[in-house]
């Protein structure tokens, strides 16, 4: 059986006939949602651990809602936040990590929390280290939904069979890079490698396009594909009831925002679209939980200031390289603490600046998805 496919729920007549269909056979407590009423979000409950162990610790963000924030898989790659919703009978997840030891030790600390089942996997979007996790959830509850918008699926697939290869391969130079680190280090690249030896691509079951609505078992839902931001495309959950945003990459604070194969025109109008919506706590894709969009704004003021200096740059027929050199953004660096404290080195900074200016520079001349 191939994968089940829903069109955006406002266009398709059908979907409540199917969705509920889907709740009496293999898919139960999913319905089309009705409208909610907003409630707060008590800020006790978004300061509570309910959870942790030595790597990660769980946040109750409201009576049925967790975030699990981890430490960084390798001095490379992170872990992306990871989200739950407890419902009468089962559990719904929200990304399931880089490494499937990591989505295990998930998986235990959801456990200290609710002994429901997981019936549904949700990834925001294809970056792995947000959904390599995903084979410790099927082998834990093997009736998992795991739920994705329809390119991501593809992306899915495709990047992890392409990053396994890539990094395991024999003569990688990924591989070769171990020797060069410090032990401790080294010792968290090689266990990371051998997972990666043996990871077993999974694929979503369940596509949507556009808007899905959801009533996961009293919880509504509300997904969206944003389209082009971080990733090609990027969806978000928001909870109306508890007022709860899971943006993933969207936003970023760890403690820069990750800008690499980003789609700055278009990254613009979707925080502006973020910014409208009334949350009460904000799930970045990596780093802590929001209480506003105060940060939403920060990112959405770094990638307008450089949208327009790149412009001006390139109407006076700057070269891409002239452009990353000339590009200025240390006035609203200076916005946000994070971005120029301690955590954040001069190569890091370097590094956001220029890859910003090569997409901006892409993206105002309509090359590379405008």
């Amino acid at each position: 059986m191939g994968p089940v496919t829903v069109k955006d729920s406002r266009l398709l007549p059908p979907v409540e006939e199917f969705m509920q269909t889907v709740r009496s056979s293999c898919w139960p407590g999913l319905a089309l949602a009705a409208a909610a009423a907003l409630t707060p979000l008590s800020a006790d409950a978004a300061a509570d651990v309910a959870a942790s162990d030595d790597r990660a610790r769980m946040l109750r963000l409201a009576d049925n809602v967790y975030v699990i924030e981890h430490e960084d898989a390798t001095d490379e790659w992170p872990h992306g936040n990871t989200g739950l919703i407890v419902g009468r009978t089962g559990l719904f997840v929200i990304d399931s990590g880089y490494l499937p030891s990591r989505a295990r030790a998930d998986i235990a600390l959801i456990r200290r929390v609710s002994d429901k089942p997981v019936r549904f996997l949700m990834t925001t979007h294809w970056h792995f280290d947000h959904n390599n996790g995903a084979s410790a959830y099927r082998d834990a509850y093997p009736g998992v939904t795991l739920l994705a918008e329809r390119n991501t699926a593809r992306w899915i697939e495709l990047n992890q069979e392409y990053w396994k290869a890539l990094s395991t391969a024999e003569a990688s130079p990924r591989r070769a890079a171990i020797a060069e680190l410090a032990p401790e280090v080294a010792a968290k690249r090689r266990a990371e490698l051998a997972e990666l030896e043996t990871l077993e691509v999974v694929k979503p079951t369940f596509l949507f396009d556009g808007k899905l609505s959801l009533d996961f078992e009293g919880t509504l839902i509300e997904i969206e594909d944003r389209g082009r931001a971080n990733s090609p495309n990027d969806a978000t959950i928001w909870l109306p009831r508890e007022r709860i945003l899971f943006a993933g990459d969207i936003l970023v604070r760890s403690p820069l925002p990750y800008v690499g194969a980003s789609w700055p025109v278009h990254w613009v109008r979707v925080l502006r679209d973020l910014e409208a919506v009334p949350a009460a706590a904000i799930v970045p894709g990596h780093g802590p939980v929001q209480a506003d969009h105060a940060y939403t704004r920060s990112v959405r003021e770094l990638l307008e200031a450089t949208l327009e200096r790149v412009e001006a740059l390139v109407r006076a027929g700057r070269s891409l390289g002239e452009v990353q050199d000339m590009l200025a953004l240390d006035d609203v660096r200076k916005r946000v603490p994070d971005w120029h404290g301690p955590a954040v080195s001069a190569d890091d900074w370097t590094y956001t600046r220029r890859t910003l200016a090569e997409r901006a520079f892409m993206g105002v001349r309509g090359q590379g998805g405008p």
